[in-house]
This record gives structure tokens, sequence and C-alpha cells, in this order.
């Protein structure tokens, strides 16, 4: 029972290479070989037109810059550190 899951693998192995070994490729030059009929994509099939949004209130967005901190604070609004104490990523002060 030891080397019967062995054999398997062997034999299973051994299936796919002769599989492999039997497809093989037609030359790129030979003008009687096999290929995939072409397939068209539009470039608009997923495009989606603009859509001109309303603005917010300018009260309501200098109201939020100034709860993430100003500006610098809307750039870090994603991480999860507290963007009134943590220092920009790799920046360091010049001396």
């Amino acid at each position: 029972m030891k080397y019967g899951s062995s054999i398997c693998a062997f034999v299973a192995l051994a299936a796919c290479a002769a599989g492999a070994a039997a497809a093989e490729p037609a030359h790129p030059a030979d003008p009687a070989a096999a290929v995939p009929a072409p397939r068209y994509e539009s470039a608009f099939s997923t495009y989606r037109p603009y859509r001109d949004e309303k603005p917010a209130s300018w009260r309501d967005l200098n109201d939020e810059v100034a709860r993430v901190g100003g500006h610098i604070g809307v750039l870090r609004a994603g991480d999860s550190a507290s963007p009134a104490t943590s220092p920009a990523a790799g920046y360091r002060s010049p001396q």
C-alpha cells in the first residue's frame, strides 16, 4: 500500500507527459497551420458615459477638511493611523 500512491502518481504524471508530447505546436511560418478564429471586442463595450454630479456644499467640504487634519489629512484619510499624529510615510524633515 505504501508504494500504491507513488505508482498512481507516476502513472498520472506519465499520462500528462504523453499528452503534452503528442500535441506539438505548429511552426509559426506554416501557412497551413490551424489558428483560432479572430475575436472582436469593441473598446467601448464597457464604456460608461460621464455623469455630472451635484457638488457638495462648500461649508460641508471645509468642515470635512478640518475634521481630517487639513489638506495633508485629506491625503492620509484612507490610512488607519490618526492623520494629525502620524508623519507621512518615508518623510524625513530637512536638517
